[in-house]
């Protein structure tokens, strides 16, 4: 083994191993490794430095990015190694309720503008499709109906598409269906993308899929909002599914604290496919539509890439806003061993406001993150002598900026932070 690659092996090794300091690797290439670290066990544990794709998901249930904003973000990404978006609003009629439709003339031109500006940056733009509620699996004409609005894309220059079954009910809705599939909604799944490729024209053979199943995480929270799921899912659809379909996942949970190499190695090898690691942060719509995510990237594995071939984020809803969490996400995607989350923060809070405002966005950070832990999220936060300095200081700061947009954007949390702070001087 060759030294160049000695040192990636032992940060690896002491991370992932539980190896102390001092312990170091001297090897050269005519030198052996101890047992337990032979050649064969370091090839098994794949020691990619990073995901091949990295980028985001645009994922959420909420009003959509604005193109403008999704051309600056392919700026601001590209510089940090960003490589990949998934186009999958989910309040783009033409995404989802009408998945099988052309865009209006006014809007493919949007869409054109676009995938060229994501082509300029030389990000791989990924368009989703997401024709699951009430889809008739056994029926050939939604394949036929997704390929015809898919080869518009291909045309365009898109060469990676994604299907998305992701928050349907867990049951096939069809009677036929029910019968072909034998009740299975994974088996249909996995089926309808080998289809889609059979079907696909010849010409395409350098096109990619994706498919986000159904149950994409094992979070309880799932069969709760969408009803029981079949056991086995991910192994029944794994079987049926053709091999080169990359297969979405967002972690143990929907959204999730902390992402292991053991979690990830362990939905591996029940999928069998390569992996799209979903992350939802920092997202919040829906129920965390009163949260505001503006820390770093935290508890993510550095050993992640050794089971995840692609790595996107979903982001924030605010525009603006979402410039300062998703520039941590990608710092943590090009080099999740060098990976230094508070590092990274501060880098983009000085780059994109300065280094005067550091600490006011320190601030209101601390605010967001205690205000996202109460429970009551409609009362101001109590507030000790030691937060009220700053806490003022960062109000009079957000008040001086307030006709920059992440300052409007801020404006429901702003408006708490007053009422924190009046609640504190009486």
């Amino acid at each position: 083994m060759c030294r160049s690659f000695s040192n990636t092996v032992l940060r690896i090794l002491r991370k992932h191993l539980n190896l102390g300091k001092r312990f170091s690797l001297h090897v050269g290439c005519n030198d052996t490794l101890p047992p337990r670290f032979t050649c064969a066990k370091l090839k098994r544990m794949n020691l990619s430095s990073t995901f091949p794709r990295r980028g985001i998901v645009e994922g959420f249930f909420g009003p959509p990015w604005s193109m403008t904003h999704r051309a600056a973000m392919f700026e601001v990404g590209a510089a940090r190694g960003m490589n990949t978006y998934l186009y999958a609003p989910k309040d783009d009629p033409y995404h989802r309720e009408k998945w099988d439709r052309p865009y209006p003339r006014e809007k493919w031109r949007e869409m054109l503008r676009l995938i060229r500006a994501a082509q300029k940056h030389k990000i791989d733009f990924v368009y989703g499709f997401h024709p699951g509620k009430g889809l008739r699996f056994s029926d050939e004409q939604p394949v036929r109906r997704l390929l015809a609005k898919a080869e518009r894309f291909y045309d365009a220059g898109v060469r990676t598409f994604a299907v998305l079954f992701d928050d349907i009910p867990s049951r096939l809705a069809h009677a036929e269906d029910r019968k072909i599939f034998r009740g299975s909604l994974a088996r249909a799944e996995g089926a309808w993308l080998a289809k889609i490729l059979e079907h696909q024209p010849v010409r395409w053979s350098d096109t990619e899929w994706w498919i986000c199943p159904s149950y994409y995480t094992d979070d309880p929270l799932l069969a709760r909002v969408f009803g029981r799921f079949e056991v086995n899912f991910l192994e029944k659809m794994a079987e049926h599914l053709p091999p080169s379909v990359a297969c979405c996942w967002t972690g143990p949970k929907v959204v999730c604290k902390k992402i292991t190499l053991a979690d990830a190695r362990r939905v591996a090898r029940r999928i069998k496919h390569r992996l799209i690691l979903w992350d939802n942060y920092p997202v919040n719509d829906l129920s965390m539509s009163a949260e505001m995510h503006l820390g770093p990237l935290t508890g993510r594995d550095a050993g992640l890439p050794a089971h995840i071939y692609g790595y996107l984020n979903n982001p924030l809803l605010q525009e603006s806003l979402s410039f300062i969490p998703l520039a941590t996400c990608f710092d943590y995607a090009s080099d999740p061993i060098g990976y230094d989350a508070e590092k990274s923060w501060e880098r983009v809070i000085r780059e994109r406001l300065g280094v005067a405002a550091l600490p006011h966005w320190r601030a209101i950070r601390n605010f967001c993150e205690r205000f996202d832990r109460q429970k009551d999220q409609t009362r101001g936060l109590p507030v000790g002598r030691a937060q009220r300095f700053p806490y003022a200081a960062a109000f009079c700061y957000l008040a001086k900026h307030h006709h920059e947009p992440w300052a409007k954007e801020l404006l429901p949390w702003m408006d708490l932070l007053e009422k924190s702070l009046t609640k504190a001087k009486r």
